[in-house]
């Protein structure tokens, strides 16, 4: 299957069918993905493979279009989601913090996704986090702050794209203001729960009723039953292909958002779940293309890094051992839970072994042991950080920042006019070149 799937990409390789313009798009944004979370990544796929030195490979990574990209804001040199969301949606530069207005926050911008549907294609965007959350809310939305969640949301069914899904919406109902629901439902939108067929013309997808709307569940703490990424891609594929989109064609937003999220908490094995989560999802698209590759473009790219990812540490000089982080079974979020639950210290020990292989798979010295009991009886609340390090340490993987950074990002591209997508580019010239594919200018 993967041999077969590379094969493929190669031969894309080979004719980037130059002028012609896609009937469907794919953008895909990994959220505080950088470089080093790709080869984080790799490396750990490798050494599922038994190969402790070399990397192995994602299916985005093998794209025959390869670029890199600025993300610089109109007053920053380091941007937030808002700022680059803005930016990758409209092709225009705005302020930290805002979501799809210029940078004197006094006029709205047009994004992409907009564009697509005055040139007749159906639209969605889709999200692993809140639909109101910034990188998706850039699509759609046009508010001076990100933190505006209700009024983000109210824009969604005013700027009536075909398909809004995520994990759900953080504030839609205010005490004093018309329901978010009521607002859709006047405005002819169905909302569909849980990985099934998305019903209606214009549609919600969301989680099921409890599920907490800020976010999907971690690709490293899913349960059977969860929504996932690469089941909201399916679900919107099938139904922006309805109702005139085979014909019309459509576009498709997709945003891994706690790729930034496990970055945000340094937790170097989410990171890397979340990643691959993110590359499934692209194979979803990626067999779309395979079925339409003449009318197909997948554009992926990032919005930022996070967190100042190293591939190295002091205390391993210059030997690496990615594949140990395999060994953390949980986010660093679920295992504080369980140790502040935890009744004493020899259960946090158990606690330990269980959900981070210490003692077993990961060789803890006496002196880090002393040290985690130490911050337990100190502050609970912190030894589940100072786990996550100590396997960072192990495996040979750290962090500069829990924040954002101002370095390039990747860019990849496959299929009609992808190789407008490659080399030296700024975020902004991304969106202009959809742009200019759907016709918008």
């Amino acid at each position: 299957m993967k041999k077969t799937l590379f094969l493929l990409l190669f031969l894309a390789g080979l004719v980037c069918r130059a002028g012609e313009r896609p009937k469907y798009i794919f953008y895909f944004i990994g959220d505080g993905m950088g470089h080093n979370a790709l080869s984080l990544t790799e490396a750990c796929l490798a050494s599922e493979q038994g190969d402790d030195v070399g990397f192995g490979a994602l299916h985005f990574t093998r794209f025959p279009v390869v670029g890199f990209a600025t993300t610089w804001c109109a007053n920053r040199r380091m941007t937030d989601s808002a700022a680059a969301g803005t930016a990758l949606a409209s092709g225009q530069k705005t302020s930290v913090g805002t979501i799809g207005m210029n940078a004197e926050r006094t006029e709205p911008v047009q994004s992409v996704a907009v564009a697509a549907k005055e040139q007749g294609m159906r639209t969605g965007v889709a999200t692993s986090v809140s639909i109101d959350h910034a990188t998706p809310a850039s699509f759609y939305a046009h508010q001076p702050t990100r933190n505006m969640y209700y009024e983000i949301a109210m824009d969604a069914p005013q700027t009536g794209l075909d398909l809004y899904a995520g994990s759900g919406f953080l504030k839609p109902e205010p005490k004093r203001h018309v329901s978010l629901y009521d607002a859709l439902d006047k405005a002819g939108y169905r909302i569909t729960r849980g990985d099934n067929e998305i019903a209606g013309r214009r549609a919600v997808l969301m989680q099921e009723e409890g599920a907490d709307p800020a976010n999907l569940p971690l690709a490293i703490d899913r349960r059977p039953g969860d929504l996932t990424l690469p089941a909201v891609t399916r679900r919107s594929i099938d139904f922006l292909m309805k109702d005139g989109g085979a014909r019309k064609g459509f576009f498709l937003m997709v945003e891994g958002g706690q790729i930034d999220w496990a970055a945000h908490s340094n937790d170097a094995a989410a990171l890397v779940q979340e990643v691959r989560d993110f590359d499934s999802a692209i194979c979803v698209a990626l067999g779309f293309w395979r079925e339409h590759p003449d009318e197909t473009l997948i554009v992926v790219t990032a919005d930022h890094e996070t967190g100042g990812l190293s591939l190295g540490r002091d205390n391993l000089g210059y030997d690496t051992y990615f594949g140990l982080l395999a060994a953390q079974k949980c986010s660093k979020g679920v295992l504080k839970a369980a140790i502040e639950a935890a009744p004493d210290w020899e259960t946090v020990k158990k606690l330990l072994g269980e959900k981070m292989g210490f003692g077993t798979l990961i060789a803890v010295t006496p002196e880090e042991w002393t040290e985690l009991e130490e911050t337990h009886v100190k502050n609970a609340g912190k030894t589940a950080d100072l786990a996550v390090d100590i396997l960072a340490r192990h495996a040979g993987a750290g962090w500069t920042t829990g924040s954002h950074t101002a370095t390039y990002v990747p860019v990849f591209a496959i299929g009609a006019s992808s190789e407008m997508f490659g080399g030296r580019l700024d975020n902004t010239q991304i969106a202009d070149g959809l742009r200019k594919l759907i016709g918008a200018e």
